[in-house]
């Protein structure tokens, strides 16, 4: 049986090199990333939104490049489709 890999992180805009990435380093960079951006949010008592943006390796070698905000519960921001969203707190 044929496995099939996800294509996403390929297809995304980024750096010409981001061919010769294997799926596991960029989603180690992803999870390095979004456990701080979660972590930050906690300590704001803020949401988090975030989306693919152009990908970059940043000086300690890991991918980065997720564009993201952070939100009041009470005053969540119209987003577009791209956008995932992280409610850790509900409003009101």
């Amino acid at each position: 049986m044929e496995t099939r890999h996800s294509e996403w992180w390929r297809e995304a805009p980024g750096p010409t090199d981001r061919h010769g990435v294997c799926s596991s380093e960029l989603i180690g960079s992803f999870d390095i990333w979004l456990s701080r951006c979660l972590s930050e949010a906690c300590r704001r008592g803020q949401n988090l939104a975030f989306f693919d943006t152009d990908l970059f390796r940043d000086p300690d070698g890991l991918w980065n490049g997720w564009a993201h905000i952070y939100f009041d519960p009470d005053c969540p921001p119209v987003l577009g489709d791209r956008w995932t969203v992280y409610e850790i707190f509900p409003a009101g």
